[in-house]
């Protein structure tokens, strides 16, 4: 009987062995199986495949863990986007950026720059150059001597340097600080670099411009009031004395007058926003201001022939202007040819714009001179300009003029021998 028992409790715990044994081959297989999902979905999850998904149909604690490792999946892949979107939208903040935009460590490595930086402190074109040090990735050595001092200043700097080249910049260097609960630690520099050239220029075109109207304008201010006040005090002059008194008085305020007209209509081509274009008969325009002009050259008894290859040039334009540049070369040709001299002008047609030439048989301009005629109040004999009514703008005038309106200008003049104003203006 005992024996029996202790048969029917040995089969018992044999018989439970073999069930545990058998549950735990398949939970040991089962677990295997998902261990081998995870290890293939990690590796394609590491490989940004984000879209693969684990089998979440298990029950018990592998169902929990499938669909948090999912969720996680999800997390991760939005994280991912969001880190991508944000250093894109900071990349194409940075392109669009018309300023050098440099940020450095404490250590002097650059953290960030952009393309206008680089082009601007000369960096390898398609070298890696954040992680570098400026020193060994600047290789505009002007702008790294003037930053390096400031690296990881506590205060904001501002510097303006000129380059060899006689370009202009100025270099902002403000602190980088990371900010904790409890203070502020300077982690490096922000460089903003800006390229002030054409604003430097413009300002000394400026100052230039204002001194040199001061100086005209008081040269025939002078001369009237003094001539005015010898009127004045003199009541017994001869009659033949005051009369010429009176002429220099009146030449002076023609010419004080010809300088504010033209000071005026330059000021108004330079900043008119807006011009009016209309349908333009360009030989029409031009016999007129022949016509006007004509008195001038019969006064000096210069020849002054002309060619039109098309009388029936049209271009879309506007009337003042190309009036305005026949008139000034035109006249500029007749007072700077001396007398029985000839001017020839031509006016050819092409498909898309015409030339307007005028040579004269003119005193010429020096080399030298040549890149300068269109400056504002430019001579290049000042003396001459003067004596036959000059006032140093018309040829800056015209330049405007024909840079409004999309064209160009050139000339060529050899000296003693004569000039070509050779101007090229577009239909449309």
């Amino acid at each position: 009987m005992e024996n029996n028992l202790l048969y029917i409790i040995l089969l018992s715990i044999t018989l439970i062995s073999v069930i545990i044994s058998i549950i735990s081959l398949r939970y040991a297989i089962t677990i295997r199986k998902y261990l081998k999902k995870f290890i293939i979905i990690s590796k394609k999850i590491s490989k940004k495949e984000f879209h693969i998904r684990l089998d979440t149909n298990a029950k018990g604690e592998l169902g929990e863990l499938s669909k948090n490792f999912n969720e996680m999946i999800e997390i991760m892949h939005s994280t991912i986007l969001e880190v991508e979107n944000s250093h894109l939208q900071k990349e194409s903040i940075l392109k669009s950026i018309s300023h050098g935009i440099l940020a450095v460590d404490i250590n002097s490595n650059i953290i960030l720059i952009n393309e206008r930086a680089k082009k601007m402190l000369k960096c390898e074109k398609y070298a890696k150059i954040e992680g570098k040090s400026i020193n060994l990735a600047i290789k505009e050595k002007t702008i790294l001597k003037a930053i390096m001092p400031f690296i990881a200043s506590k205060h904001s700097v501002v510097k303006e340097i000129k380059l060899p080249n006689d370009d202009v910049y100025t270099i902002n260097i403000d602190p980088i600080y990371l900010h904790n609960v409890n203070d502020r630690i300077i982690i490096g520099s922000i460089i903003n670099i800006k390229n002030i050239t054409k604003r430097v220029m413009l300002e000394n075109m400026r100052s230039d411009f204002v001194a040199n109207v001061s100086h005209e304008l008081k040269t025939p201010i002078t001369s009237i009031s003094g001539f005015v006040e010898t009127l004045k005090l003199n009541e017994d002059l001869d009659k033949e004395t005051r009369n010429r008194f009176l002429s220099i008085i009146e030449s002076e305020s023609n010419r004080l007058k010809r300088l504010i007209d033209d000071i005026l209509l330059l000021s108004f081509i330079e900043n008119k926003e807006s011009v009016l274009f209309e349908e333009v008969n360009i030989y029409d325009v031009f016999i007129e201001v022949y016509d006007m002009t004509s008195y001038l050259a019969k006064n000096k008894n210069i020849t002054v022939t002309y060619n039109i290859n098309d009388e029936k040039i049209k271009c879309r334009t506007n009337r003042d202007y190309i009036k305005q540049i026949f008139i000034n070369i035109i006249e500029n040709a007749i007072k700077y040819t001396p007398k029985d001299k000839y001017i020839y002008i031509k006016i050819e047609n092409f498909d898309k714009y015409f030339i307007f030439s005028v040579r004269d048989e003119g005193i010429g301009i020096p080399d030298e001179d040549l890149d300068r005629i269109f400056e504002r109040f430019y001579r290049v004999d000042k003396a001459r300009s003067r004596e036959i009514g000059g006032t140093g703008l018309g040829l800056a005038i015209t330049k405007h003029i024909v840079k409004n309106i999309g064209g160009s200008i050139k000339v060529n003049s050899e000296l003693g021998v004569g000039s070509e104003f050779i101007i090229k203006i577009p239909k449309k």
